[in-house]
C-alpha cells in the first residue's frame, strides 16, 4: 500500500510539475538561508566555549560614570582586581592581561618585526589551558618575567621546531632579553586569544607598586580581567553589585564596572587587534531575513496546495465512488507533502554542499559541516511539522466538503489564497523598501562632505623600521604633491576604536563638576589644516615656531565640537589641559596647551557615529609619524600606489605581505561595506521573495482561470473580448497587490508604520542618515540628516 502511494506522488509531482519546481524551490532557498544564518550566529556567539567552564568565565570592563562610555578596549584599573577578589565571594578564578606595549624583537640577530604579543599574568594560563605541544606551561609560568611562551606557526616561521625552540633567546626593541619556556597550538578561529606569544609585562607591574592607591584607581587604567564565578551565582544580584563597587567604597567617583560573558566579549568590547567584519545585528538581520523568506515560501505552498487540492476535486471523487475512504485519500496527500519535504531535503544538501565555500570567504566565517547539517535536518522538521498542521487543518475541512462534489462551494474559497498572497507580497515590499533605504545610506556615505579634501589622497600606515628615510624617498616621487606626517589621525570605525587617541579628563577654565566628555586627540605636522584641506573657522595653523624642544608644540586646534562642549566663544588664546600618553609615580601625566585655531567639525570616524571633540596637537616629523598622507597628481593614483609599495620593501616592513597603502576613498567606501552586504542581502531575499509571490500570482490565476471557464465562456457569448476579460483578472491581481501596499502605505499605515520601521532596522546605528520619510514616502524630498 505505501508503495503504491508512492507511485502515485510521485505522478502527480510530475503532474503538477510547476507547482512542484516552485514549491522545492522557494522552500530550498528559505530553509538553507536560515541554517546558515543561525550556525553563524552560533559560531559568533560561543566564541572560546571551549575552556573549562566557559559558561561561568565573564570579562569585567569599566565606564565612565559622567558620560556613560566605557574604558577603551573594556580596561578596568588594576587595583580593582584585586579589591574586587577580596570582595566578593563568588569569585573563583581571576586571569589578568595587560596593554600590548609595542615592541620589535630579535633572535639571533634576524629582525621579526613587531609580534602581536599578549601581556599576561600567571595566573592567565591556569583559567585558558593551553595545548602544549613541546616544554611545560604550569601555574609558575610568567613568576619570571624573562620568559615567553611561543605559538607553533610563528616558532615554525622563524626559528625552527617546537622542540629545537626551547631555550632560545628572543630580545625585545628595549633590549630585554626573553626565553622561551613552551611552544603551543595555533589559536582555534573562534577564539579572542589570537596571538603568536604571551609573556609577563614585569615593567608595568614594577611601576604599578611604586605609586599610592588613589593614583592606581585614577590613571592605571588599562588592564583587562577575566573573572570565573562560582557554580550557582545570581548573576544579577552579583551585576548589581558589582556596578557601583568603586563609588560605594569612594575608590573613584566616577567609576562604574560591567560585565558580558566569555562567548559575547568578541562582539560586545572593541578590539582594534581584532575586527568585526559583520556584528551581531548583522547576523540577526540576516536571520530575520532568512525567516520572512521561509514564510513567503510557506505562504507560496500553501497557495500551490490549495490551488491543487482544488485542481483535483473530481479525482477524489472519483477515488471516492471505487471505494476509497476519506483517510485513504489524506493519507495519499500526507505521502506526496512528505516526498516533496524529501526532494527539499536532498537539494537543500546539494545547495549547501556546493555554497559552503562561497558564504565562508563572503562573510569571513567558518563553517562546521556537521553541525549545519544538523541545523538544517531541524530546520526542515519544524517547517514540515508547521506544514502538516497547516494542512491538516485545511485539508480535513475540504475532504469532507468535496465529499461526492465536482465543484466546490465559492463562498469564500478563495480568501486562503489571497491573505497568503497578500502577506508574501507584503514581506517582498518590506525588504524591496528596506534595500531602497539602504541604498540611499550608502549612496549618501559615498558622497557625503567629510569635512576634508579627500581627492587624490593616499593613506601610508607606517608598518616599518626606517619611517623616515622611507618618507624621505616618498617625497622624491614625481607624482606627488605634498606629504602630510600625522601620529594617529585615520579614519576609525566608530568611538570604541579610538584606541591612544581618545582622551578623557581633559581640563579647561569653567567645566562643570562631575563632567567628563570623551575628547579625541591626536599629534599632526605643521601646515596640517592647508594640506589636508581643512576649513579654519578662527585663528591659524601652526607654525615652526610653536615647537619647543625638537619635536613637540605647546599649541594645539580644536574643532566646533570641542567648542560647544567647552562653551567658549572665542576659544583662542585659552589654556587647556590634557592627560599626556606617559605616566610615573604621581600618576598620568598631563601637559598644558594654548588654543590657536578652531577648525570646522570634519569626520574623524564613520557617519555610524557622531563627530567627537577634536584636540589637535602640533608635532614635526621626527619619529616618522604613523599614518602618513599623500596627495598625488590626478589620476596617478595606482602608479603612486605601486611606487610607494615598491619603497616599502626596500625600507624592512614589519610584513611584507600587509598591505600599508590605500586611497582614502577606498577607506572611506569600506566603512559602508556592512551596509553594502545587508543592501545586496536585502536585494537579493527581495527578488527572491518577489520571485515566489509572482508565481504564487500564478498559481492562483491558473486556477481561478479553470474555475471560471463557465463565466468566461458566457462572457464571450454576450460580446466580452480577450482583452475586457484580461483587464477584468488583472484589475482582481492589482487589488491584492494594493491591498499588501496598504501594509506599507495604508490610509495612514504606510506612511507612519512601515517606511519607519525599514529604517529603524537598517539605519538605527548610524548618527548622520538620509532622511527616509521623503518623497516616494509621502514626507518630502531625501536630505541628510544631521543628527547633532
Amino acid at each position: 500500500m505505501l508503495l503504491h502511494y508512492l507511485k502515485i506522488a510521485w505522478r502527480n509531482l510530475l503532474k503538477y510539475k510547476t507547482q512542484t519546481i516552485i514549491s522545492v524551490l522557494g522552500l530550498t532557498i528559505g530553509v538553507v538561508f536560515f541554517a546558515y544564518g543561525y550556525h553563524w550566529y552560533k559560531y559568533e556567539t560561543t566564541y572560546d566555549n571551549f575552556y573549562p567552564n566557559a559558561d561561568r568565565v565573564y570579562r569585567m570592563y569599566s565606564m565612565y560614570k559622567s558620560s556613560g562610555k566605557p574604558y577603551e578596549m573594556g580596561t578596568m584599573p588594576y587595583i580593582a582586581v584585586e579589591k574586587l577578589q577580596q570582595a566578593f565571594p563568588e569569585i573563583e578564578k581571576v586571569a589578568v592581561q595587560y596593554p600590548n606595549s609595542g615592541s620589535n624583537f630579535k633572535y639571533n640577530n634576524k629582525n621579526l618585526g613587531y609580534p602581536l604579543l599578549e601581556f599576561v599574568d600567571e595566573r592567565f594560563f591556569n583559567m585558558f589551558p593551553p595545548n602544549v605541544i613541546a616544554g611545560k606551561v604550569d601555574a609558575n609560568t610568567f613568576k619570571n618575567s624573562d620568559e615567553i611562551v611561543l605559538t607553533e606557526s610563528f616558532v615554525r616561521e622563524h626559528i625552527g621546531t617546537p622542540e629545537e625552540a626551547l631555550g632560545k633567546v628572543l630580545v625585545s626593541g628595549y633590549g630585554k632579553s626573553y626565553v622561551v619556556k613552551a611552544v603551543i597550538c595555533n589559536p582555534p578561529a573562534n577564539s579572542i586569544f589570537k596571538r603568536v606569544g604571551y609573556l609577563s609585562d614585569s615593567d608595568a607591574l614594577f611601576l604599578y607598586t611604586k605609586v599610592d592607591d588613589v593614583v592606581k584607581w585614577h590613571d592605571f587604567n588599562d588592564t583587562r580581567a577575566f573573572f570565573q564565578l562560582k557554580k550557582n551565582t545570581d548573576i544579577k544580584k552579583f551585576n548589581e553589585k558589582l556596578r557601583t563597587f568603586a563609588i560605594d567604597n569612594n575608590y573613584n567617583d566616577d567609576l562604574l564596572f560591567g560585565m558580558v560573558p566569555l562567548k559575547s566579549v568578541r562582539q560586545t568590547i572593541s578590539n582594534p587587534f581584532d575586527k568585526v567584519t559583520f556584528d551581531i545585528k548583522y547576523i540577526r538581520t540576516f536571520i530575520l531575513s532568512a525567516l520572512l523568506l521561509i514564510f513567503a515560501a510557506f505562504f507560496n505552498y500553501l497557495n500551490i496546495l490549495i490551488n491543487t487540492m482544488f485542481t483535483r476535486v473530481r479525482e477524489m471523487n472519483l477515488r471516492r465512488v471505487n471505494g476509497a475512504s476519506t483517510l485513504n485519500i489524506f493519507g495519499q496527500i500526507v505521502i506526496e507533502m512528505l516526498l516533496l519535504i524529501v526532494v527539499v531535503l536532498l537539494f537543500s544538501f546539494c545547495a549547501l554542499e556546493l555554497t559552503i565555500p562561497v558564504f565562508e570567504k563572503t562573510f569571513s566565517t567558518i563553517i562546521i559541516t556537521g553541525k549545519i547539517y544538523r541545523i538544517l535536518l531541524v530546520t526542515i522538521c519544524a517547517v514540515s511539522t508547521m506544514l502538516y498542521l497547516t494542512a491538516f487543518v485545511f485539508l480535513s475541512r475540504f475532504i469532507r466538503k468535496t465529499s461526492l462534489r465536482q465543484s466546490t462551494p465559492t463562498k469564500n474559497k478563495f480568501s486562503s489564497n489571497r491573505i497568503s498572497l497578500v502577506l508574501q507580497l507584503a514581506i517582498s515590499l518590506f525588504f524591496i523598501l528596506s534595500a531602497f533605504v539602504l541604498y540611499r545610506q550608502v549612496h549618501f556615505m559615498h558622497n557625503a562632505d567629510w569635512g576634508f579634501n579627500k581627492n587624490h589622497l593616499l593613506q601610508i600606515e607606517m608598518k616599518l623600521n626606517e619611517r623616515i628615510p622611507f618618507m624621505e624617498n616618498v617625497k622624491k616621487l614625481p607624482m606627488v604633491k605634498n606629504v602630510i606626517n600625522t601620529n594617529f589621525f585615520t579614519i576609525i570605525p566608530n568611538m570604541e576604536n579610538m584606541g591612544g587617541t581618545r582622551a578623557m579628563d581633559v581640563e579647561w577654565e569653567g567645566k562643570p563638576m562631575d563632567y567628563n566628555p570623551v575628547f579625541q586627540t591626536f599629534d599632526v605636522e605643521m601646515n596640517f589644516v592647508t594640506d589636508i584641506g581643512l576649513t579654519l573657522q578662527m585663528g591659524r595653523d601652526f607654525a615652526e615656531q610653536d615647537l619647543v624642544g625638537r619635536w613637540k608644540s605647546d599649541k594645539i586646534l580644536i574643532n566646533e565640537t570641542a567648542q560647544r562642549i567647552m562653551e567658549m566663544e572665542n576659544p583662542i588664546g585659552k589654556k587647556i589641559t590634557v592627560p599626556a600618553n606617559w605616566s610615573n609615580e604621581q600618576g598620568r601625566g598631563k601637559e598644558e596647551f594654548e588654543i590657536i585655531g578652531l577648525v570646522k567639525d570634519f569626520h574623524t570616524i564613520a557617519l555610524q557615529s557622531e563627530i567627537p571633540p577634536l584636540l589637535i596637537k602640533g608635532m614635526s616629523n621626527a619619529n616618522g609619524g604613523y599614518f602618513n598622507y599623500v596627495r598625488v597628481v590626478s589620476g596617478t593614483e595606482n602608479d603612486a600606489i605601486k611606487a610607494i609599495n615598491e619603497l616599502v620593501l626596500k625600507h624592512q616592513p614589519d610584513d611584507e605581505n600587509e598591505e600599508l597603502v590605500k586611497t582614502v576613498d577606498s577607506i572611506l567606501a569600506d566603512l559602508s561595506k556592512t551596509e553594502q552586504d545587508v543592501m545586496n542581502l536585502f536585494f537579493t531575499v527581495a527578488a527572491l521573495c518577489v520571485l515566489i509571490a509572482v508565481f504564487g500570482i500564478y498559481s492562483v490565476s491558473q486556477r481561478e482561470t479553470q474555475r471560471r471557464r463557465k463565466e468566461i465562456a458566457i462572457r464571450k457569448t454576450a460580446g466580452a473580448k480577450t482583452r475586457e476579460i484580461m483587464v477584468m483578472f488583472i484589475r482582481e491581481y492589482l487589488m491584492i497587490t494594493l491591498a499588501a501596499c496598504s501594509v506599507r502605505r495604508g490610509v495612514p499605515v504606510g506612511r507612519i508604520i512601515y517606511a519607519p520601521l525599514a529604517a529603524r532596522v537598517c539605519l538605527s546605528h548610524f548618527h548622520f542618515v538620509v532622511d527616509v520619510c521623503g518623497g516616494e514616502f509621502g514626507c518630502g524630498g531625501y536630505r541628510a540628516a544631521y543628527n547633532f
